[in-house]
């Protein structure tokens, strides 16, 4: 599910079992990753695949979000039943430029 609010946009990430991925993948912009449910492990990749650096968020702990810089590599990794996260940016433009209200051009949050 995905959400425009105001002149950011909210993709929610929604994780059924302990141990379902979202597999490793960049962005060219940084973002914030919000632990709303749950608990995730949120791994930056090095270009080989290998765990360059781990964090573990869970919402019942508070100051559960993490920043992802720009191109950095990371994956998702659930670590209880029913877990949900939000990945939560400013809307793009095709050169990854902020603009203030999303247009439909959806590459840009990909």
């Amino acid at each position: 599910m995905e959400y425009a609010s105001g002149n950011i946009f909210i993709r929610e990430m929604k994780f059924e079992k302990a141990g379902d991925i979202v597999e490793g993948h960049t962005h060219n912009f940084d973002h914030t990753t919000y632990v709303a449910h749950g608990s995730v492990k949120i791994e930056s990749l090095n270009e080989d695949g290998s765990v360059k650096q781990t964090v573990i968020k869970r919402a019942v702990d508070g100051h559960n979000w993490v920043l992802i810089k720009a191109d950095v590599c990371h994956r998702l990794t659930a670590l209880e039943d029913n877990s949900m996260g939000h990945c939560i940016y400013s809307h793009r433009n095709p050169q990854a430029e902020i603009i203030e209200a999303y247009d439909g051009w959806m590459e840009g949050y990909c």
